[in-house]
């Protein structure tokens, strides 16, 4: 026949039972303390992407490029992958999209902005073509309207507002990339030279589209390195901006190559159908480049 637990048993199973939940409350006031706020954060996050540091890309040779092409690309962000650049429209909860990303930087003097080139996206490094700050830069594009305010209910007025670009209004990323093939590694890589916002607007009823500015990518990745994207399928911060375009994690498609013809525009000689063929020849043209050299 069992006996009956004694008080040091029941003691035991007490002890056993209420330790763990003692334990985890003491670790839910650590959590919740004044630093990480009770609504934002559920635990203490142990990797801060904003202290991150960039990889630079690994050192090539000149000897070892055996071929290159330089291209630049349409990142439409209408699209559903590219939307973690569009988003979100201000900056929430530390989360930023990429416009607001790129002013940022150039309000910390992190890079540089430079005026676009009258040329076809001819965009090269040049000091002396650098805008001087990031008011010159929200004032591209700047007009003035009169349009009617109301003053009080059921009253407006004329007045003179001052219309600048917003960040909603940048629905493309236009880049300019090289692309070269590594005798040394035997691999076909990829770098972004250049990145410049393309706004699309609607003036006098007429769409339009304007080019703002170019920055030097390279010089912006130590500043991307720290800005994290949001991801839709995981709320934790998983990569960042720099990570993004390195391991190239977007949607784009061809609108330009270098080529004899003064590097024209695909639309320069094709429209429509034929332009998104034309786009697709180049995409292939480099990738079967290096299919070819393994079957060779």
């Amino acid at each position: 026949m069992l006996k009956p637990f004694g008080m040091k048993a029941i003691l035991r199973i007490s002890i056993i039972i209420f330790l763990p939940l003692f334990g985890f409350a003491q670790k839910g006031n650590v959590r919740f303390t004044d630093k990480f706020g009770p609504f934002s954060d559920t635990y203490q996050q142990e990797s801060d992407l904003t202290k991150r540091e960039y990889a630079p890309y690994a050192f090539i040779r000149d000897a070892d490029v055996m071929w290159s092409k330089t291209t630049w690309e349409i990142i439409d962000l209408r699209e559903k992958v590219n939307l973690p650049l569009y988003f979100p429209i201000d900056t929430l909860h530390n989360r930023k999209s990429l416009i607001n990303a790129i002013i940022d930087g150039i309000d910390n003097n992190a890079f540089n902005a430079f005026k676009k080139p009258l040329k076809n996206n001819a965009f090269e490094y040049d000091p002396n073509n650098i805008f001087l700050n990031s008011q010159e830069i929200k004032d591209i594009g700047k007009r003035e309207e009169i349009i009617p305010v109301e003053i009080r209910p059921g009253v407006t007025r004329d007045s003179l507002v001052t219309m600048r670009w917003r960040s909603e209004e940048i629905k493309q990323i236009l880049i300019k990339e090289v692309w070269y093939f590594d005798k040394k590694d035997s691999r076909l890589k990829c770098e972004i030279v250049g990145i410049c916002p393309i706004r699309e607007y609607t003036f006098n009823g007429i769409p339009r589209r304007e080019r703002l500015f170019w920055i030097y990518y390279p010089d912006a990745r130590e500043y991307f390195a720290t800005v994290p994207v949001y991801s839709m399928v995981n709320d934790k911060p998983m990569y960042t901006f720099d990570d993004l375009f390195v391991h190239r994690y977007f949607s784009s498609y061809f609108v330009q190559e270098e080529n004899v013809y003064n590097d024209r525009l695909i639309t320069d000689y094709v429209i429509g159908r034929e332009a998104q063929l034309e786009s697709e020849r180049i995409k292939k043209e480099i990738f079967d480049f290096e299919q070819d050299l393994w079957e060779n």
